[in-house]
């Protein structure tokens, strides 16, 4: 089991990642509702659960009830700051990737590195990516979101996944009294009696 990514980086609390978890989920699910449609071609159910998060999290880097997170770019790798810490967003399986090219730090990781190496003493940064998998079981619409820390070598130092799961606790109506019928009794000894008697 490996360490929370908040041990890495202090800015990617689990109340943080919740956040950013449930509306990246809100956003999958309207890709995959738009994606039914008879007009959705290929290209856009290719590029739809790439592109709305990218809106998505432009809009929560204008609202000020979010002053935690800001979006460093907006190019085709685009990249949210969390507090300091960069994180870029790829959609795969993080259990069996297929863009390995997207461990490579983009130009504004370069730069944020580069400032770390300068200063005295400084941790070597993660590379940060939430994975974003539309199928997670490998046929149906079945999404999950993983943020995942690699070292510079690629190796995975740190993982977490949203789970999704209720922990409070689940409130139903209570049932509506339903009136019964007494059962007439009859003493078996009666009954068997009779029997002997016929």
């Amino acid at each position: 089991m490996t360490q929370k990514p908040e041990f890495h980086a202090p800015d990617l609390t689990a109340e943080r990642l919740q956040i950013l978890s449930e509306n990246l989920l809100d956003v999958l699910d309207e890709a995959q509702h738009y994606s039914e449609s008879p007009n959705a071609t290929a290209w856009f159910k290719g590029t739809a659960n790439y592109g709305l998060p990218q809106g998505m999290l432009y809009r929560l880097h204008l609202d000020s009830s979010y002053p935690w997170l800001t979006l460093a770019n907006q190019t085709m790798d685009y990249t949210i700051r969390v507090g300091k810490t960069l994180v870029q967003f790829v959609v795969d399986d993080p259990h069996s990737p297929r863009k390995q090219h997207r461990l490579r730090r983009n130009r504004v990781e370069q730069n944020q590195f580069s400032l770390e190496l300068e200063e005295d003493n400084a941790d070597i940064a993660l590379i940060w990516r939430f994975y974003l998998n539309p199928m997670s079981n490998g046929i149906d619409y079945s999404p999950s979101i993983s943020l995942l820390g690699f070292n510079s070598n690629g190796n995975i130092i740190c993982s977490w996944e949203y789970d999704s799961v209720i922990t409070g606790p689940i409130a139903t109506d209570k049932p509506e009294s339903v009136e019964i019928d007494e059962p007439l009794l009859v003493r078996k000894k009666k009954e068997q009696k009779k029997a002997s008697n016929e």
